[in-house]
Formats: structure tokens, C-alpha cells, sequence
């Protein structure tokens, strides 16, 4: 029996929008997920590769609390965690008015147009499409206009704004992919240190334990940087007996 086309389009314009929203994190990458304006905890994806590659899914149904990314390494370098904090902080404050506007996209792109569709609610469906659409040119306004803070040339936030005007679906990522494309080096053994909230720095620390004796396997024990990885682990170690 041959699937309706409204069905076709409503699981694509869903499909559409949880596809964009993947990130795939090789090894000296994660993402640091958010609340508000603070940060909640570290994330190396998923347990199980693709390709080399740890597959991140940030929670579908929140795209006002966007994700930031950071690339760790094992030498001493980059800005120390208080000042990465402070810095990911400002950046969160300049990318809420995009999320929120991106968020707008969301629920009606993937929620409400879908539904609209499959109920044979015409009208609904193309209203929820054009004000996805304003809501949209809105958001692609300011990532243009606020391309400095969110450091961004002019060519990558007009390839934003393109991509999110011809996709609709990916719209509802916009706020996400504006705040993701700035990319913060850390020392590994800092990562813990970044200011997270609640319990979110005890469950960075594990994970970052975990990730760091990963990749120390796929070292040879007598190069530099299975060293630099022992060092960073034996930091860890020590910072934790201290706490």
C-alpha cells in the first residue's frame, strides 16, 4: 500500500530537522551542552563510532539551549578554564536572541506544520511555513548583524543564514549552528574546571577520564603523546584526592 505524500513530507520536514541537529566528534573534540546562560556538562557523543567518529545528539526539544564546542588537548595551552568560562558565557549571551528566534522554527516547522499536514489542515500548514519563514529572515538577520561577537566572517554567516533560509528544517537549528562554529582549546585536565553547574562537573570528570585513557590506547606507550595523555590522567587523578 503506497504512504500518503503528506506523510512523506511530514517525516521529512522531522527527519530534515534531527539530522542537522547531529554533530559527529572525532577524537580531541566534545561539546559542552548548556542551560540559560551557564554551562551544564561535557560530552564526547555516543558510545559507539561511525567511522572514527562519536555521534552527538543534543536533545531535539531544546534548541534555545545551544551547544558549544571545544577541542582538547594534551599540551599546555589555550586559555585557562576561567577565562574559556568567561568567554563561553558571553558567547551564550550574544546567541540567545538567535536561538530563540531558531527555536520559533522549530515548533512550527517541526511540529506544527507536520501535524497540520496530517490532520488535512492546508491552511495551518502554509501559515506555519511563511512564519517559519519570517521567523527565519529574522534569525539570519542577526547572525549576520552579530557575526563579530559570535566570530564568524561575513562569508560563514551569509552560508548560515543560505543554508537556513533554503532548508527550512534546518532553521530550527539555526541559534545551534551560529554558536558552534566558535571552537575553544582547552588543556584536557582543565575541561573539568570550566565552570560547570550542579553536578555537571562530577560527570565531566568521568566522562573526560574515560575519553582520555580511549585515546591513550591508541597510542604507542613510547610516543609523545601517550605521555602527555599519562600526564593528563595522573593530573586528574591528583586533583580528584585533593577534592
Amino acid at each position: 500500500m503506497p504512504v500518503a505524500p503528506e506523510w512523506l513530507l511530514a517525516a521529512a520536514l522531522v527527519g530534515i530537522y534531527m539530522l542537522d541537529s547531529v554533530h559527529f566528534l572525532a577524537v580531541g573534540e566534545a561539546v559542552v551542552s548548556t542551560r540559560n546562560a551557564s554551562l551544564r556538562q561535557l560530552s564526547f557523543g555516543s558510545s559507539f563510532e561511525l567511522g572514527g567518529r562519536r555521534p552527538y545528539l543534543p536533545n531535539p526539544l531544546t534548541p534555545w539551549w545551544p551547544d558549544l564546542r571545544v577541542d582538547w588537548t594534551a599540551s599546555p595551552r589555550g586559555p585557562t578554564a576561567e577565562q574559556a568560562t568567561t568567554e563561553m558565557k558571553q558567547h551564550l549571551r550574544v546567541v540567545q536572541p538567535i536561538a530563540r528566534l531558531a527555536s520559533v522554527c522549530a515548533a512550527l516547522v517541526a511540529v506544527a506544520a507536520p501535524v497540520a499536514l496530517l490532520a488535512g489542515y492546508q491552511g495551518v500548514f502554509a501559515a506555519s511555513v511563511l512564519m517559519c519563514l519570517l521567523c527565519a529572515l529574522a534569525g539570519c538577520g542577526l547572525v549576520i548583524r552579530r557575526r563579530e561577537g559570535l566570530g564568524l566572517s561575513l562569508r560563514q554567516a551569509v552560508s548560515l543564514s543560505v543554508v537556513a533560509l533554503i532548508c527550512l528544517p534546518c532553521s530550527g537549528n539555526l541559534g545551534r549552528a551560529a554558536a558552534i562554529q566558535r571552537r575553544w582549546v582547552v588543556q584536557a585536565s582543565h575541561l573539568r574546571d570550566l565552570g560547570f553547574a550542579g553536578t555537571g562537573r562530577a560527570v565531566s570528570a568521568a566522562r573526560l577520564r574515560e575519553m582520555l585513557t580511549r585515546a591513550r590506547r591508541l597510542c604507542a606507550e613510547d610516543s609523545g603523546e601517550y605521555q602527555s595523555l599519562t600526564a593528563q590522567l595522573r593530573q586528574l587523578e591528583a586533583t580528584d584526592e585533593r577534592h
